[in-house]
């Protein structure tokens, strides 16, 4: 399973709580503000398989993910 990328591509979209997670070419999942909390909504994969997700990858992505939104 390849790594797990975060992008956050303008400041409006840090300003919003939005970070891009990119598993290789495909859109994983998307973090947004609700109630004031930064959340993790996992999109469904295009084949209909289950995300199978490295776990260190995914904790430092979540923790990149909060650098770069609070970098804006």
């Amino acid at each position: 399973m390849p790594k797990i990328h975060v992008s956050v591509v303008s400041p409006e979209e840090a300003y919003n709580g939005n970070a891009e997670f990119w598993c290789g070419r495909e859109l994983m999942a998307v973090t947004v503000l609700e109630n004031g909390q930064l959340q993790l909504r996992i999109d469904p994969r295009r084949d209909g398989l289950p995300w199978l997700i490295e776990t260190t990858s995914l904790a430092e992505g979540l923790a990149e993910a909060n650098r770069r939104i609070g970098a804006f």
